[in-house]
């Protein structure tokens, strides 16, 4: 349990390093110059999908850190590893796969399923 909680603080660190990193990025002199750029030939969707593209990049990490948080927060309070939908324990090797995982794997599979199905709709 150790090992994983020191991967997951690892990863914690890594995730805030790299949105921080992400945000400086968006906000630099060459950010303004590529918006400069396709400002004066008139081509704002360009723009439009990029910043999109980076944003949801960061969004990407900021999940992931929410989960890995969480995956802390469940290890405090005693409730790591154990499935949020049958309140089974986990498998340790999806938990090695995905340390922050909060569904074992068939209750996943039928959470993604539902998912999929709810936006088809």
């Amino acid at each position: 349990m150790n090992a994983i909680k020191g991967s997951l603080i690892k990863r914690k660190k890594t995730l805030w390093r790299e949105i921080v990193v992400d945000l400086e990025h968006d906000a630099t002199g060459e950010h303004r110059e590529l918006i400069d750029t396709i400002k004066e030939n008139g081509d704002m969707g360009l723009e439009e999908l990029r910043q999109s593209n980076a944003f949801a990049l960061i969004e990407l990490k900021y999940d992931e850190l929410l989960n890995v948080e969480q995956a802390l927060d469940r290890m405090e309070e005693g409730e790591y590893g154990r499935c949020l939908d049958c309140e089974r324990w986990i498998g340790p090797e999806r938990l090695k796969a995905v340390p922050y995982a909060i569904r074992c794997r068939d209750c996943q599979a039928g959470y993604e399923k539902r998912e999929r199905q709810g936006a088809a709709v």
